[in-house]
């Protein structure tokens, strides 16, 4: 398959893998969605390959969702596109049996953070913003963000981010235990590359099987559930006045004015 929205090179035991919308700052569509599913696989039968290392193309990490899949979604074509498309992906970057490393080379919003979250480490610039923004909009995070930032950083922090709305700074990320390594700009590249090729060196059965236990005694009993409440609510949430409403008031450029319906 011909790549046009993500980029896939290896080397030295590390798989590099690019979002490549720099035009788009890396919003996710179903593209890069199903090019990400068809890299994940090549790498699970690579034994070459013990860490994956994922970064944005320009100046952002991601964006989060290309606002376009959504705005003509019925409820149940959201929730079967969201678990073809979003959750497959999404998980298959959580349960991989290699570590994954989410080099956060710019900022990261929505469903990029979404992304971001499924990794097992992330690092992160000195000038990268995070957040939540869902809310902005009348509806919520529905790849994780609900399930995983709570395990991540605690229940209260969460709904902090998530019924906020708001951005952060890496430094605050950081303290908040978002991002496990915050790295000046200017060093960044060479930081995490150095991270990606010391974790590489470890016995990659071991990495592979730790990581499944950690995940599996801290975060994982549950997440699929978690992930399928939040498809069928968010689903219900799009088709919602309030949503319809925020995306008409982004057009006309002015604040929303949310009923509650």
């Amino acid at each position: 398959m011909k790549r046009k929205t993500v980029l896939y090179d290896k080397s030295d035991n590390v798989g590099i893998i690019t979002l490549n919308r720099p035009d788009k700052l890396n919003a996710i569509n179903f593209d890069m969605l199903e090019e990400l599913w068809t890299i994940l696989q090549s790498i699970i039968t690579d034994d070459e390959v013990r860490v994956i290392l994922l970064i944005g193309a320009g100046r952002y990490f991601s964006a989060g969702a290309d606002l376009d899949i959504v705005r003509t979604m019925t409820p149940v074509a959201f929730r079967w596109r969201q678990r073809q498309y979003w959750n497959r992906v999404f998980n298959e970057f959580e349960e991989i049996q290699k570590l994954t490393i989410a080099a956060l080379n710019g900022p990261a919003i929505g469903g990029g953070l979404e992304l971001a979250l499924c990794c097992d480490l992330r690092y992160s610039t000195d000038d990268a913003i995070f957040s939540l923004p869902e809310i902005n909009f009348a509806i919520l995070p529905d790849s994780g963000g609900t399930v995983r930032l709570p395990w991540l950083i605690g229940p209260a922090r969460a709904k902090e981010l998530i019924l906020s709305g708001e951005s952060i700074s890496a430094r605050r990320a950081e303290e908040l235990g978002l991002v496990n390594r915050v790295f000046p700009r200017e060093t960044f590249d060479n930081e995490v590359n150095k991270i990606a090729l010391k974790m590489a060196q470890k016995a990659p059965l071991a990495v592979g099987i730790g990581k499944q236990l950690i995940n599996r005694s801290f975060q994982h009993k549950d997440i699929k559930a978690g992930l399928e409440e939040a498809t069928d609510v968010q689903s219900l949430l799009i088709s919602s006045h309030d949503y319809q409403e925020a995306i008409k008031a982004l057009n006309e450029k002015r604040p929303p004015v949310f009923r509650g319906r």
